[in-house]
């Protein structure tokens, strides 16, 4: 997966974001691979609508992760209202049938969500993430790995 900066008239960087969503009630909806691929689907539509460049989105059992890029003309708030928003009535309207066993009402998701800014994303970093961050996402879960592995770069180091 090639990150490439996003170059307007005045400026030229990289601007990548996590949103971390999850299904109302925090039920399991994902393991049902259906609904895996159609929320998939209906996500990374309303993403093309905004604009939205996702290198990586992927579901555990109960909670999704979408890796956003080219998001600065878009506040976080904007992204996850409209994500989720999308994504939750076409799943109500089209596929009722297979998640009202656990999800009822006007509800697919919960009202919040986690955001994080990140660095490049590459499939192997989205990869990591995923399979070492399966806690609740706003502990440290490798915090050895953060603390003696990477250590901080010097502005001279980017010559």
């Amino acid at each position: 997966m090639k990150n490439e900066l996003v170059r307007t008239t005045s400026t030229i960087g990289e601007s990548n974001l996590h949103l971390q969503i999850t299904p109302a009630y925090r039920q399991d909806v994902f393991v049902d691979k259906e609904v895996f691929e159609l929320t998939k689907k209906y996500i990374l539509e309303k993403a093309e609508d905004l604009n939205l460049v996702v290198p990586a989105i992927d579901f555990g059992p109960d909670h999704g992760h979408i890796f956003i890029s080219n998001w600065k003309k878009h506040s976080i708030e904007k992204i996850a209202r409209e994500l989720k928003g999308y994504s939750s009535y076409m799943m109500r309207k089209h596929h009722m049938n297979l998640i009202k066993n656990k999800l009822w009402g006007k509800k697919f998701w919960t009202e919040g969500y986690f955001y994080r800014t990140v660095g490049a994303v590459t499939k192997e970093s989205m990869q990591f993430y995923i399979e070492h961050s399966q806690k609740k996402h706003w502990k440290a879960v490798d915090y050895q790995y953060y603390k003696h592995e990477k250590e901080q770069l010097r502005l001279t180091s980017f010559n």
